[in-house]
């Protein structure tokens, strides 16, 4: 049965939603570029720096997880919750962010959310963009063009690879944002249930895989990632972004991150020293504006909420 709908002001106070989306936004942009240099500047590879962020983000909210459990959540919930917002949406962005360049990561992976929550909403609930969002969306996908036109360009199959990885994590992220907010779970008990029971799915293939696996790379790149990946990324991302939910609604909190795409571009130029095409550029700026014309809309939509609540912690 579809949850009844209520609007934004019946959660938690609109400022505290504001400043958890601009946490979150300013996070998404370093997920990307920290990512992105630990594939480029470091010895780690993928599993290391996925097993960084689980391990150090598992490890520190097991404890809450053993004392609030799964709550009201059946373990098929709670196993779609950690997939979305934990072991799914990190294993294709970080394979995107090893394959594909960082402003790829900006608009394939965090400009596509407002899009394909949408789209989910859609599929789910039957609803329907205004004249207003739809030109949001339509410049969405213009610069999703624009991108995937800049890496047929004489891009390697690989970066194809890596493109196709950030729209699948984006996807993720989008249901998570919808799963959590439809679930009533609170953001403390959301993260509890994502980054243990990831961890609990990733550690055994990890440890079967062949190789020195971070043995290789410097303690500085190390504790780099493992604060970042885990600690600021795992944790602190997920808090801020569910709590944005609870407080705006996932289509309001999804399109807030319309300044990512701009941001973590213009971090590569000074962070990574990639140089991206005028088309990659337009894209980005296409996509920026889709995000922004979305989010005005947005404003007088009824967000998608529900009675339910949880007992966690």
């Amino acid at each position: 049965m579809p949850p009844s709908t209520h609007t934004a002001s019946a959660g938690p106070g609109r400022m505290d939603g504001m400043a958890c989306a601009a946490l979150a936004v300013m996070l998404f942009s370093g997920f990307t570029l920290v990512s992105r240099l630990g594939f480029t500047r470091t010895a780690l590879t993928l599993p290391d720096i996925a097993m960084l962020r689980f391990g150090v983000a598992g490890l520190l909210l097991l404890p809450l997880l053993a004392r609030f459990g799964l709550g009201h959540l059946r373990p098929s919930q709670a196993a779609l919750l950690a997939f979305t917002g934990g072991l799914g949406f990190a294993s294709f962005a970080y394979l995107g962010f090893r394959l594909a360049p960082a402003s790829h990561g900006g608009v394939l992976l965090h400009g596509t959310i407002p899009l394909f929550t949408f789209l989910l909403l859609r599929v789910a609930a039957g609803q329907r963009a205004g004249p207003v969002r739809r030109i949001g969306l339509a410049l969405i996908l213009l610069g999703m063009g624009a991108i995937t036109w800049d890496s047929f360009r004489g891009a390697t199959p690989g970066q194809y690879l890596g493109d196709v990885a950030l729209m699948l994590a984006a996807l993720c992220w989008a249901a998570y944002g919808l799963l959590a907010q439809r679930l009533a779970v609170t953001p403390l008990h959301a993260a509890a249930i994502v980054a243990p029971c990831s961890l609990a799915c990733f550690l055994p293939v990890y440890l079967l895989l062949p190789g020195p696996a971070m043995a290789a790379a410097g303690w500085p790149d190390i504790a780099l990632q493992a604060l970042f990946q885990g600690v600021l990324v795992g944790v602190v991302s997920l808090l801020a972004y569910t709590r944005a939910v609870a407080a705006l609604g996932a289509q309001a909190t999804a399109l807030y991150t319309a300044a990512v795409p701009c941001l973590t571009t213009l971090g590569a130029v000074w962070l990574l020293e990639e140089r991206p095409t005028a088309l990659a550029w337009a894209g980005v700026a296409a996509v920026t504006a889709g995000m922004a014309i979305a989010l005005r809309a947005s404003a007088a939509v009824p967000m998608l909420r529900t009675e339910r609540r949880t007992n966690g912690p």
